[in-house]
Order: C-alpha cells, then structure tokens, then sequence
C-alpha cells in the first residue's frame, strides 16, 4: 500500500510491505533503501487516528523516540491493521472497542466483555496491570505474560480461545480474544443430577481434549493448567464447542526444562509436586495427568483428591494414591482402561495424548450402566441396593460358582444372563452387555439381607428384567446410533 507522510514544506509518499517478520516502509517503490524497518518484536507498537466520521486515516509507528505518522485511505488502513493484528501491540484500544462488563477476575488481570464499534462481534479482552507485572524486581511475571501472547499467536486450533489483537495502554495490557458464551465445564456439569454427563457427552469431552493436547504435543507446547475451570463452552449447553483457555503457565517443550511447581491443587501431575531427581524434566504428559483428573470426575462423579484445605489436597495430589477397585464393577471396562493409562503415576509409562486417542474407548460401544441400575431399583422397590458394597452371601454358591466368577458377577445373575440367552433368538445379543456390580451383581446380598423375599418375588424381578431388558437395550441403541 502507500501512505503519505505529513511535512510542513512538502508532504512523502512511502510504499509500505508487510512481511512475516517485519513491516518496510521506502520511498521507492521498487522497496529499494527502505527508511523505516518495524521489527515484530515486544516493544513494537502502532498507533491509530480516526477521521470525524471514524475511520481509520493515520497510522504511527515509534522512531527514535517519537511518533511517525502515515496517511492513507481507511480501506488500506483496515487491512494494514488486519494483517499486523496479533503480531505487534496497538494502541488506542478505545477507538475500536466499548466495554462496560467485566465477566472474570484474578489476582493479577480481569476479564472485559468488548463490543466492537464498527460491528456486532463482541469478544473477550484480558486486561494485565502494568503495576502488577512491575511489582517484582526481576522480569519474571513480563516474561510469562511475553511467552503467553507469544504461544497465543502461534496456536491455530478450533479447540483453543483465538488471539485476534493486542494492545497496550498507560496501565494495562490487553489481550483480545474470542468471547466464549457459555459457561465453564465445572459449572456445566453441575446442572446435571450428580454431577453426571450422559456417556457419550463424557467421551465427546475427553476425545476434544486428547486431540487438543495432541495439537499442542505436535508444536511443543505444555499448557501445564488443565482443569475443568480452564474449559469453556464456545456456545451455551453445547458440549461439541469447548475451548481449552489460559495459557499463563504455558512453556515451550525444551529439552532440559527443569520441573518447578505450578498449576492447580488436585491437577498437577504428582512427578511435578515430587521433583527430588535434578534430572527430571518437564514433558506433556503432565498435561495428560490433568486431563485425567477431569475424566475421573465426569465417570465417577467425585473429586480425585478431596480435603478440607489446599495443603491437604496438595499432600494427596503429592501421593497419588488412587484406589481403581472402588470403579471396577461400576465403570465400563474401555473407560477404567484408559482412565488408568492417564493417571498413571510414572510419566515414562502413561499414555500420550497419541495413546488415548488409539485407546478401544473411543471406538467401543457404550453402555448405560444406569439404565439396569434403575430397572433393578424398580424392581425390587429397594432403591439402596447399589449401596451395598462387599456384603455378598457367598454360602449360597452352587454349581455356576465357577462360571459366575469368571464373568465377574455372582451366580444368581449369572444364571439370568444365561437364560435370557436362551430365550432370545440372538444368542449373542446379550453376551456384550454387562450385568455390572452395582445392580445386577447384588441378587445374592438381596436375598440374603432380606429374609421377606421368596423365590417366588425373585421369579418376579426375573421376569420383570426379562420383559423389560429387551425394549431398554432397543431404545439405548437407537439413541446411540442417532449420537454418532
């Protein structure tokens, strides 16, 4: 593009070239002993000037200590601004942007809801005080943030918050990004009961997460703060547009990156909180970790490390002491399997985000455990019986003891798979579709706790299942199909 370039005697033109590095300015046009070379570097900034009817008519760029102004048309101007965007700092953050609404805050930033003034859009802007980074002598809090926008600018995936510009003011910087509507994944899955994601939502979650992480492995990037506060919904109640957010803590992935704690209380992967060895490193499998502790959340419903005060839950995170026979009965075996994988203590040996993508989990069929876990309920009208936990009568054990142990549930409901296998014309329909502990696995506690049932309200539960089981499994199926 060209610009001119005001004088009191004679006014300049200058042809102007954005480049990926660098933007050159030359009064030849064939770009030959160009005057002005702009570095894209941390101390970059481009001023603007709007016209009486706001529109872009001056651009200014910083030389020996003084501001160099450039005229030209607002068409051009607009582009100028749409190529620098991300890049370098701007400033004037008022001529483009309103803002009345703070939508978050911490200690050392807020977040602005921005409307754009020549358009609808609205977007998000964290503000960062000057002061703040400025509090401490060295220029460690200057560098993170440098190292922020840095990884911003070079993450292009739709399931990271979008940096679009950057500015600097007398107090703050601002980093505008995308405006994500809804609401974070900690809240959302509190509006279910329990805590409780259907199962294919909890798969859809954990398989955007794996790809995102398996993104930021490929361009050597560590977010190191995964957690369900840092994931946003791009639209209200809609679970396919999450976006991974707050890259703060965020480093390059280098070699000899020594370990240091940080992160959240209860997400740190534990080699990070026992980092005795000078030789251990930082490496993406701490983001694995974390990424494990919000999948234990959405299948289990529980919190992995719970206590009363931060230094207790940071003790337990430290230990890592998970006890996975809580969930083997109550957990499909494709979950447990990779949930493992993710927690596991040594980060030589748990899976990369390549690994948890490859795993069966996200390719096996689902099974709505709580389904058979209600029909039971109703059947026997004793809805606490999936509260009963190793109290099974094992004295009553006959000849299917063998064959029930194998299948991993006690002969009574052994013998109830067996016989809907023979009576249904698909032998085989059934044999995938397990009888977990919680419901089905409990027959023999039932009957041994409670001395009022006969073996003829037993035949009732039995042909009660029966006739129900095959329109449930129809129905799921159907609704599973539909899912994908």
């Amino acid at each position: 593009m060209s610009c001119i370039r005001k004088h009191i005697l004679k006014s300049k033109t200058y042809y102007l070239e954005v480049h990926d590095d660098q933007m050159i300015l030359s009064e030849q046009k064939n770009m030959q002993n160009a005057k002005y070379t702009v570095q894209y570097i941390w101390e970059t900034k481009v001023m603007w000037k709007i016209s009486d009817n706001e529109e872009l008519c001056s651009f200014g760029i910083y030389y020996n200590n003084r501001i160099k102004w450039f005229d030209s048309d607002h068409n051009s101007l607009n582009l100028l601004k749409i190529h620098l965007s991300g890049k370098v700092f701007f400033g004037n953050i008022s001529i483009f942007y309103d803002s009345n609404q703070i939508i978050g805050q911490g200690a050392s930033s807020k977040v602005c809801l921005v409307k754009c003034k020549k358009s609808i859009s609205h977007y998000a802007a964290k503000c960062i005080s000057k002061k703040y980074l400025q509090q401490k002598k060295s220029n460690d809090r200057i560098n993170r943030l440098q190292q922020e926008i840095q990884i911003l600018q070079r993450i292009d995936h739709p399931s990271f918050v979008k940096l679009y510009e950057i500015y600097q003011g007398e107090n703050s910087y601002y980093i505008v990004t995308d405006y994500l509507e809804g609401d974070t994944l900690y809240n959302y899955i509190k509006s279910y009961p329990d805590d409780q994601l259907p199962q294919n939502q909890i798969r859809e979650v954990i398989k955007i997460i794996m790809t995102a992480l398996n993104y930021l492995d490929s361009i050597n990037i560590i977010h190191r703060d995964i957690k369900l506060e840092n994931i946003l919904l791009q639209k209200p109640n809609d679970i396919t547009s999450i976006k991974i957010i707050d890259f703060g803590l965020a480093i390059y992935k280098q070699q000899f990156q020594k370990l240091s704690v940080c992160g959240t209380p209860g997400y740190i992967a534990p080699e990070i909180l026992n980092n005795s060895n000078s030789q251990d490193y930082f490496t993406e499998k701490c983001d694995i970790f974390s990424a494990g502790v919000i999948f234990y959340k959405l299948l289990t419903r529980k919190t992995l490390f719970r206590a009363q005060n931060t230094q207790e839950i940071m003790e337990k995170n430290k230990k890592c002491e998970i006890n996975f026979q809580e969930f083997e009965y109550k957990l499909q075996k494709e979950a447990l399997s990779l949930l493992k994988g993710m927690l596991d203590l040594d980060p030589k040996t748990r899976y990369s985000a390549q690994q948890c993508l490859d795993h069966p989990y996200f390719s096996c069929k689902l099974e709505n455990i709580n389904i058979l876990q209600e029909i039971l309920d109703k059947a026997t009208g004793f809805s606490g019986i999936t509260q009963i936990i190793d109290q099974r009568d094992t004295q009553s054990i006959g000849q299917e003891c063998q064959a029930a142990q194998i299948k991993r549930c006690n002969p009574t409901s052994y013998k109830i798979r067996m016989e809907q296998r023979k009576r249904t014309k698909s032998p085989r329909k059934y044999a995938d579709f397990q009888f977990y502990y919680p419901s089905f696995c409990q027959f023999n506690s039932y009957e041994s706790l409670s001395s009022k049932v006969s073996s003829h309200n037993i035949s009732q539960i039995e042909n009660f299942i029966n006739d129900k089981l095959d329109s449930v499994i129809e129905e799921y199926e159907k609704q599973y199909v539909h899912n994908i």
